[in-house]
């Protein structure tokens, strides 16, 4: 009976170790075949990230056209995911699919427009009313009883502005529904005259360029405010300052609800920080900076290209303030936009797209006048504005 016993013990373990043997050479063998899944799926993506980094368009397709009535001397925007119309008249938002959001009149001898996320602000330059609108239509007006000079729109729609009032000047902060936040009285002598405003995104950092006089010479100042927890326990909210002497900054832009920019005569500087910004990035600029245009997270300054072959040179930089590409070309530009590794350059007449390789993925020309054109999310669509209609176009 012992050997018996003895016998089914050892083919039991024979067994067993042949039963384990089969479980690791099949789990050997799913292993294998996911790795060379993800291999294969892995050498897919790059090829086609390979073909469409190295892909060039010459023409394009209309896909869809929406007409419309041309309205005088009105100007379109991209407005989150739609668009934006306005005039002197009046303004109107509306989808690429010609569906009205919505309507609104006025009267204005010089509106001003400031867009952030879904809400935008529109007033009058001189005048005491400012519109804020989303997707949705009006969700607040503001009267400032004294003449506005300017204002910036956050993405939960607050809205700071610069008032004149005689020799003082006001730096105040709106909610939504019109109620004073903030308020800060400026003169030349106390802290200098606001040039340039911006609020973040999330309406909590208030970014202000003051122009004040040091010693005979003018300079500025940057100062940032916090209207959230951080900034009440500090006076007048003012949570981070730098001053420039010699240097008028005149262009003050949050990218986003902790990253914002400025650019002056001689200086552009960058500062991070969702409670009290600090610089983090200083470049002095020799040349003049014709313009400036950004995205959410990455920045041109476009120069005359004075040493190279070029008409112009674009330079453009992360939130780092390290430089992404380098680009020249010659056509006269009427507005440059980012998406993605592309940089798109246009003009009424023409558009041209290079990446940030330095590769002319597009150079051709449009059908009329166009006024501006608005990428949207695939790299090869694109919406093009018009007096008279609006075009989406597939580049091929």
């Amino acid at each position: 009976m012992a050997e018996i016993n003895e016998t089914l013990k050892e083919k039991y373990e024979a067994n067993q170790k042949d039963f384990e043997q089969k479980i690791r050479r099949h789990r050997r063998a799913i292993l294998y075949r996911i790795i060379i899944g993800i291999a294969i799926i892995g050498a897919v993506v790059a090829s086609a990230y390979y073909n469409y980094q190295k892909m060039v368009y010459t023409d394009y397709d209309v896909l869809g056209k929406i007409p419309y009535t041309e309205a005088a001397n009105a100007k379109y925007l991209r407005f989150g995911s739609n668009v934006l119309r306005y005039s002197q008249d009046g303004a109107s938002a509306f989808n690429v699919a010609n569906d009205m959001l919505w309507n609104e009149t006025f009267e204005m001898q010089n509106p001003i427009v400031d867009i952030c996320g879904d809400y935008v602000a529109i007033g009058d330059y001189m005048g005491t009313s400012i519109y804020i609108y989303n997707s949705e239509g009006l969700q607040g007006t503001i009267d400032t009883s004294t003449p506005l000079k300017r204002f910036c729109v956050s993405g939960n729609g607050n809205v700071a502005v610069v008032l004149e009032d005689d020799e003082v000047t006001w730096v105040k902060l709106y909610d939504v529904n019109g109620t004073n936040i903030a308020s800060d009285r400026t003169t030349m002598s106390k802290s200098g005259y606001p040039v340039c405003i911006d609020i973040s995104e999330d309406g909590i950092l208030l970014a202000v360029s003051y122009l004040f006089v040091d010693s005979g010479v003018l300079s500025t100042s940057v100062a940032f405010y916090n209207f959230g927890a951080v900034g009440q326990n500090e006076v007048d909210n003012l949570v981070s300052g730098y001053n420039y002497s010699g240097t008028l900054v005149s262009y003050v832009e949050f990218l986003n609800k902790d990253t914002c920019f400025t650019v002056g005569d001689n200086r552009f500087s960058i500062f991070k920080g969702s409670e009290k910004p600090e610089s983090v990035f200083e470049k002095e600029i020799e040349k003049q900076i014709l313009s400036v245009f950004h995205n959410e997270s990455e920045i041109v300054l476009v120069f005359e290209d004075e040493m190279g072959d070029n008409k112009f040179i674009a330079e453009v930089y992360d939130e780092a303030g390290n430089i992404v590409t380098t680009q020249g070309f010659d056509m006269d530009y009427s507005g440059i936009t980012l998406n993605g590794d592309l940089l798109i350059i246009y003009n009424s007449e023409a558009c041209q797209i290079y990446n940030t390789a330095g590769l002319k993925k597009f150079d051709g020309k449009f059908d009329g006048a166009a006024i501006t054109i608005i990428p949207e999310q695939t790299g090869s669509k694109y919406l093009v504005v018009y007096p008279d209609k609006m075009e989406e176009i597939k580049l091929k």
